[in-house]
């Protein structure tokens, strides 16, 4: 497009007025004064007689338009209209052409001027429609006439128009006429850069006049006030600059008049007329012109806004002559242009409509337009304005509704273009999914950005956010909703019900364009307005009122939050009656956008809705149109034929807005939603949804249990039975998917070695959807990475979600099922290895929850003996005893026979004789083996449950202590006695005591004869050997022996952390053991003649012994190392030692804490405390909580140093 020219329009516009009053010459206009010397010659009918004029004023004139033809010699301007809008783009700015507003030829020569004078033509493109007044002018006359003209069309509008419509000016013969047909030539030639004053030839300009209808005269001059502003040389007072300005705001309501009447009087007349005036409006070049118009205003609003923020005049900086140093624009910068762009959005509205009537008939023969051919996708960003297309697919008109919609510090106007858009909306067209997308998405931003803006100032957020508002309405983000309401519903729902009254047809072809249109951003819209939704429930739940709290902090005011609410569910409800499959997929993607950014740490599979996403399930609820049953079967669609945007992860994020819903709605309506909740199950399990998404079905499963665990029909509870064992069938599948088949001849299952994901705290994935993403991108990975998932998920909800279904009456048909299951669970229990961790602890909690019902027994006792009486079965992470302990005790105390059958192994396997072939050391570890698991069985028991099998047990353990030297079988023997001291009471134990005292003397003894003969290290150096009675020699300071060590000073020091009323026996034999408070170990006494030293305690003996053979090995030396004494703790923490000298501090420790020389005489039990947290000393005991509870809690942690005792080889990952 070529460059307009600043031109200059120094005329009177008063004179050209068809009226006798107003054809008076302006007294004002000193320099154009007619004088009557030229009014006579223009009455003698001489149009080409040239005025006299001052030389100076000429030249001023010249230099003037010299200066405005310079234009071709400038580089485009650099300054940008926008984030991405580059304007020099827009024009091309070619050599001094004439404004192509103004030629039809484009560029008459006449207008051309070269110079090689340096460029100093710094005016905007935009600007370049602009016409100067070089004086002034009687602005009051003008506008009584244009008055005049506008109250004639208030008056009469049909008549008025009609009338100026048929009534042309071609009488030349009347001297009126005749002038003013001399007048609108000598504009002409001065708006083409011309002098007003030069010879007019007489064929040439007049001729084009002859013809003109009023009509076109009256547009002409209209458009011509609407562009004409004082030079910023003339020297204006401030009410010829608003003299001006209400010149050009009557110029626009006339027009705006002219054109709604102009709309009703085509619609009924023939269409000779509409053709007629489509050529007034393109010979006039209307549209061009309101469209710079609004364009310019937008513009300058902007580049004020941004000098303001600068604090400079960029007028001043700028080399040569800038808009702002030529246009005097100050009357428009007092308000930012919005009073005249208030009445340009008006007079556009009214000619689209007119555009519209006149056009139809033109589009109807053929639809090859120049806009056809461009893709809708891309924005309409050119500003080329494109002849014989409406208004509506101008790229302009486009740019200039989303930058001003986008301009932060203009929100005044919003309201006026939403209204513009709203209202022309029937009038589109072919654009109309252009211009609805576009729009609609910067409705969206705007709505984010004041919602951030609010958030901000109120201080819900201290992100400060770049787009700050300014001048905002009160009812502004009403407003936009109500906007974006209006336009997504005329695309998406019939609008012959909402614009019936304009009797426009709509085009259902454009209509379903803007529809998917629509419905492709329906996402981007939700997530827009589930934002307010959000900003309106804090507002309603903060401690202040949301109105006076917001009123008091921040520029934007929600104002009635009953009202907004009203008005989101107006917008949605509608959308999700006739669109919910896409409804409830863009909540799916909204779903996602809210999720927690850090997760808390948690070890279930399926993720906790936030807050922001339980609000949003709230909003769904909210919708009148979503009942339960609805929202089922839109999901079911959804599942079954996903829209567009709906990628597969969104199967997922429904399925968890599925089981939200589930969580928060009454039962009564959970109830009599389950048909559509049992067509929606099945159907998932059809689909083969992926795995997080089984899992979440299963979750949906398992709410609708919980809430409602008896349904009233038969047929209802069989066809829930049956959904549940497909959905726990596919579950298990998945959970089998880490295991591989070994041999290709029977089913024989094992893990396969690859790492595993694990579930369980802190390492948990952030979400199941963030590892879904990664496993459908890395298609190196196999399913199996949810196997331990859907493991974990299995154990959280199997045994209880069974029991449920299945009634008393129907538990054998689950047998089948977990027998499936147990086929896939019993391969991972097995597998002791590292990586296989998660897996095994996953496993075991389900067999853990299973075990808990009678009826499952069937299913995993076999199994679960089998594993038990494995020899790595100890082997396991801590974690995992508790559950075995359960598993154990299920095991053997729901039938009389598995304990007996355990019993009965122990005794063969002691009672069978040692034959010359088999190997003694492996029958010797065998025995180790069941004694251990005896005593994890009783371990696992409630305390005396086998108090009556006491003598048999009695029994084994001293069949094993008759072995001599087997420290390995020795060892167990004594965590056997730690676990009866802790599950049976001490009045059933006496007879147990003299066997356990005995064995601790002997021990004791041995490890006196170890320590006293060997001068070396203890495993690496001399070793002692001993015969036994049985030939066998064997080394006491083997690991083994250190292990028998460790386990015997175990039962010393369990013996002495329990309270003294639990073990009455051993108060006997502590004096053996351990210095009493009453001991003075080193007082002689006389007997029979001789000096004897008393009986020192073992511990005394052990502990003088090892600090001996500690200063000979310094680098053994364990004496620095101390241990701390205090009640109800255990004070051997070790689990295995390498050396003696290990246990010294533990030897120190004893022998000098119940000792008289280092305790007070107030009791041995307390006297050195070091006050640890868990479990506060008996002072503070006896403050803080009763004795019983201090044991307890005590206990509680003996007991899980006992329980780690048991495990062999920690996994160590």
């Amino acid at each position: 497009m070529e460059p307009f020219c600043l031109t200059v329009n120094p005329l009177n516009h008063s004179l050209q007025v068809d009226d006798p009053q107003a054809r008076k010459r302006s007294h004002s206009s000193t320099q154009l004064s007619l004088k009557g010397k030229i009014m006579e010659r223009l009455a003698d009918k001489s149009p080409g007689a040239k005025p006299k004029i001052k030389k100076a004023k000429r030249k001023e004139e010249e230099r003037l338009r010299k200066a405005a033809n310079q234009a071709e010699k400038t580089r485009p301007p650099s300054i940008f209209f926008g984030d991405s809008l580059d304007l020099e783009n827009w024009y091309s700015c070619g050599e001094g052409e004439v404004s192509e507003i103004e030629s039809d030829t484009g560029s008459p020569s006449g207008g051309r001027r070269s110079s090689s004078a340096p460029p100093r033509f710094n005016i905007h493109p935009l600007y370049q429609h602009v016409l100067l007044y070089l004086q002034l002018y009687d602005s009051s006359r003008a506008l009584h006439a244009m008055s005049a003209i506008a109250a004639m069309l208030r008056a009469a509008p049909s008549g008025f128009v009609s009338a100026i419509s048929t009534t042309s000016i071609n009488n030349t013969y009347t001297p009126q006429l005749s002038l003013l047909q001399n007048l609108l030539a000598r504009h002409r030639v001065s708006v083409m850069g011309k002098d007003f004053y030069c010879p007019i030839p007489q064929d040439s300009h007049s001729h084009s006049f002859r013809s003109a209808m009023y009509l076109e005269i009256i547009i002409s001059l209209c458009l011509y006030f609407l562009r004409s502003y004082y030079s910023a040389h003339v020297a204006t007072g401030a009410q010829d600059l608003a003299g001006n300005r209400a010149m050009q705001l009557t110029s626009v309501e006339v027009l705006t008049l002219l054109f709604s009447e102009l709309a009703k009087v085509t619609d009924g007349s023939a269409k000779g007329f509409a053709s007629f005036i489509s050529d007034v409006l393109s010979k006039c070049k209307v549209q061009k012109v309101v469209l710079h118009c609004l364009l310019s205003s937008i513009f300058s609003a902007q580049k004020w806004h941004e000098q303001r923020m600068a604090g400079v005049n960029m007028a001043a900086v700028e080399e040569g002559l800038s808009e702002d140093s030529v246009i005097n624009l100050s009357e428009d910068q007092i308000d930012s242009c919005s009073a005249v762009q208030s009445q340009l959005l008006r007079l556009l509205q009214s000619l689209v409509v007119l555009e519209h009537r006149i056009l139809v008939p033109a589009d109807e023969g053929g639809e090859g337009g120049p806009v056809e051919h461009v893709n809708p996708q891309q924005p309409m960003t050119s500003l080329q304005y494109l002849h014989g297309q409406p208004i509506t697919a101008q790229g302009m008109f486009l740019c200039a509704v989303i930058r001003a919609l986008h301009q932060h510090h203009a929100c005044k106007m919003h309201p006026q273009w939403i209204g513009l858009i709203t209202a022309t909306l029937p009038y589109m067209g072919r654009v109309l999914r252009r211009v609805v997308a576009s729009v609609t998405l910067q409705l969206c931003r705007n709505l984010d950005n004041l919602l951030q803006q609010y958030r901000y100032e109120t201080g819900i957020t201290d992100t400060r956010p770049q787009w700050m508002a300014l001048c905002i309405p009160p009812d502004l983000i009403l407003t936009v909703l109500e906007g974006v309401t209006a336009i997504i519903h005329y695309c998406l729902l019939d609008p012959t019900s909402q614009y019936h009254q304009l009797q426009v047809s709509v085009d259902q072809k454009h209509l379903a364009e803007a529809r998917s249109g629509i419905l492709s951003i329906l996402h981007t819209i939700m997530s827009s307005v589930t934002l307010l939704w959000s900003v309106l429930y804090q507002a309603d739940n903060s401690d202040k009122p949301a109105t006076a709290s917001a009123a008091s902090t921040s520029n934007i005011n929600l104002g009635s939050t009953k009202n907004l609410r009203q008005q989101i569910l107006e917008l949605l409800g509608p959308i999700s009656m006739n669109h919910g499959a896409h409804f409830m997929a863009a909540i799916a993607y909204v779903w996602n956008e809210r999720k927690q950014v850090k997760t808390p740490v948690r070890n279930k599979v399926i993720p906790t809705a936030s807050e922001e996403q339980l609000l949003l399930v709230e909003l769904v609820r909210s919708v009148s149109a979503m009942r339960t049953e609805t929202v089922m079967q839109t999901v079911k669609e959804v599942l079954k034929q996903p829209p567009a945007i709906a990628k597969e992860k969104v199967f997922v994020f429904l399925c968890m807005i599925v089981l939200s819903f589930l969580s928060r709605i009454p039962v009564s309506s959970l109830v009599d939603s389950w048909p559509s909740l049992l067509a929606l199950l099945k159907d998932s399990v059809q689909l083969g949804l992926p795995a997080p998404g089984q899992f979440l079905i299963l979750g949906v499963l398992n709410e609708f249990i919980l809430k409602n665990p008896n349904l009233e029909s038969k047929k209802d509870q069989r066809e829930l039975q049956d959904v549940t064992h497909k959905v726990v069938e596919a579950i298990g599948t998945i959970a089998g998917s880490s295991l591989e088949q070994t041999t290709w001849l029977r089913r024989n299952l094992e893990v396969k070695a690859s790492p595993q994901i694990v579930v369980d705290g802190a390492n948990l994935e952030a979400d199941v959807e963030d590892l879904m993403l990664t496993v459908m991108e890395a298609s190196s990975f196999t399913p199996s990475v949810y196997s331990v998932h859907a493991l974990t998920l299995l154990a959280e909800v199997l045994a209880h979600l069974l029991d449920m279904v299945f009634y008393s009456d129907e538990k054998e048909r689950v047998i089948p099922l977990l027998v499936n299951i147990m086929h896939y669970v019993v391969p991972y229990l097995r597998n002791h290895s590292a990586h296989n961790a998660p897996s095994y602890r996953a496993c075991i909690q389900l067999l853990s929850s299973l075990s808990g019902y009678q009826y499952t027994r069937r299913a995993w006792k076999k199994e679960a003996f089998d594993l038990f009486m494995d020899h790595t079965f100890f082997q396991m992470d801590s974690s995992c005893v508790s559950h075995w302990r359960a598993i154990i005790d299920h095991l053997m105390t729901h039938d009389k026979t598995t304990f007996r059958d355990l019993m009965t192994r122990v005794a063969v396997a002691q009672s069978s004789s040692l034959s010359l072939f088999t190997n003694r050391d492996a029958e010797l570890e065998q025995r180790a083996m069941l004694l251990k698991r005896l005593a994890f069985t009783i371990y696992s028991s409630e305390v005396d449950q086998y108090q009556k099998y006491l003598p048999d047990i009695q029994e084994r353990l001293v069949e094993s202590l008759r072995l001599p030297q087997v420290p390995i079988l020795h060892a167990q023997v004594f965590l056997f006695f730690r676990v009866l001291l802790l599950r049976m009471s001490p009045q059933h134990l006496t007879s147990l005591w003299p066997t356990m005292i005995t064995e601790l003397c002997h021990l004791m003894i041995y490890s006196e004869f170890s320590i006293s003969r060997t001068s070396g290290p203890s495993v690496a150096g001399l070793e002692t050997t001993y015969s036994g009675g049985n030939g066998f020699s064997t080394s006491y300071n083997s690991q083994r022996w250190l292990n028998l060590y460790l386990s015997a000073c175990k039962l010393l020091d369990l013996a002495l952390a329990l309270p003294s009323e639990s073990l009455p026996q051993f108060q006997m034999y502590r004096w053996a053991f351990i210095p009493e408070a009453s001991d003075d170990s080193g007082l002689e006494v006389r007997r029979q003649g001789t000096h004897q030293r008393e009986f020192k305690p073992y511990v005394v003996r052990l502990a003088k012994l090892l600090r001996k053979r500690a200063k000979k090995n310094p680098e053994e030396d364990c004496s620095s190392r101390t241990l701390s004494w205090e009640p109800g703790h255990l004070l051997l923490t070790l689990y295995v030692i390498r050396s003696m000298e290990q246990l010294l501090p533990f030897f120190n420790l004893l022998s000098q804490v119940f000792n008289s020389k280092a305790s007070s005489r107030s009791g041995p039990t307390y006297s050195h405390t070091t006050g640890d947290a868990a479990f506060p000393s008996h002072k503070d005991g006896h403050k803080l909580e009763s004795q019983k509870v201090f044991w307890s809690r005590a206990r509680q942690n003996i007991e899980e140093m006992v329980e780690k005792d048991f495990l062999e080889g920690l996994i160590k990952t």
